[in-house]
């Protein structure tokens, strides 16, 4: 079942991605999602399957979510954040959840081709909205795009 959640009243604008964040996320094999339920209860997890599909869509794939699953199907407003030797951003965006459909059987695909222990619940596609510097300095917080 796919699920697809609607927003009313609210006008998202997709952002591209620059090659500098684009850069600063390879090798990074730790980034952090967060996630917010309707009523305002926040949850933050590592995860380390995600992947740039395109300038404006990051994969993120769950095998073991619960909090950060049911606050997505109820919220899809989303952060991650990283920091690696070449750079840190924080990226927010709105997310679709999949599990039966080809993202999903893709997702299954390349997960199970870097660790075949691994078994995947749900693809997250998140389009990208913002992007933020978290580097430290004058230019911290900063929106990038």
């Amino acid at each position: 079942m796919t699920i697809i959640i609607a927003l009313f009243h609210m006008v998202i604008t997709m952002v591209k991605l620059t090659q500098e964040v684009k850069d600063s996320m390879q090798g990074v094999k730790t980034i952090f999602l967060a996630t917010c339920s309707r009523a305002g209860v926040p949850n933050v997890v590592p995860m380390g399957a995600y992947k740039v599909l395109d300038d404006e869509t990051m994969l993120l794939s769950d095998q073991f979510m619960q909090k950060s699953l049911s606050n997505m199907k109820e919220n899809p407003r989303v952060a991650i954040s990283y920091w690696s030797e070449k750079g840190g951003f924080q990226i927010k965006g709105t997310v679709t959840l999949h599990t039966d459909d080809q993202v999903f059987k893709d997702d299954v695909t390349w997960v199970k081709g870097m660790k075949p222990t691994l078994n995947p619940k749900t693809a997250i596609v998140m389009k990208i909205t913002d992007v933020y510097v978290v580097k430290p300095g004058p230019e911290a917080g900063k929106k990038l795009l």
